[in-house]
């Protein structure tokens, strides 16, 4: 992943409500993807298992942070392990199939997430955050965006 990608996540992160922030998982997990596939045709094996450890990283905290009193946890657990396995399986292998299949599968649960998160009215989890506001201004080739300092930020004593 790229700093700008990481600096577009993190900012992304300090916005998001519950159901954005599932989301936001989600296309972290497909840009590790991506960066697994990039890895593969550059066969660069050291880059491909950082991005398989940080992709298996983001499907156990979608496991570590199920509600089991819901009965869709058990399932979406089960799922999740079966994409962690389909990770070690590219590594092992040396095949990119196990990856497509996940994206796919993981691409229309993705949806169904998005159509949750459209219900989900709820305020930000990050409270005391910079406040961004883009399109404002527009640079010569890039959007530009100016975040508001606000003196109450930080930790009060």
């Amino acid at each position: 992943m790229t700093k700008e990608q990481i600096q577009d996540f993190t900012r992304k992160i300090t916005q998001a409500n519950r159901s954005t922030l599932v989301l936001l998982k989600f296309e972290m997990l497909f840009a590790y993807f991506d960066d697994i596939a990039a890895a593969f045709t550059a066969d660069d094996p050291e880059t491909m298992k950082s991005a398989v450890r940080h992709a298996d990283a983001v499907l156990k905290s979608f496991q570590d942070t199920l509600d089991f009193k819901y009965e869709i946890a058990a399932q979406l657990y089960a799922l999740y392990d079966f994409h962690r396995r389909q990770l070690a399986k590219v590594l092992m292998r040396h095949s990119l199939e196990e990856l497509d299949q996940s994206r796919q599968m993981l691409m229309q649960l993705y949806s169904s997430f998005q159509e949750a998160a459209k219900q989900d009215t709820s305020s930000p989890l990050m409270k005391n955050t910079q406040q961004v506001y883009a399109g404002y201004t527009y640079g010569r080739s890039n959007l530009n965006e100016s975040c508001q300092e606000d003196a109450s930020r930080g930790f009060f004593a």
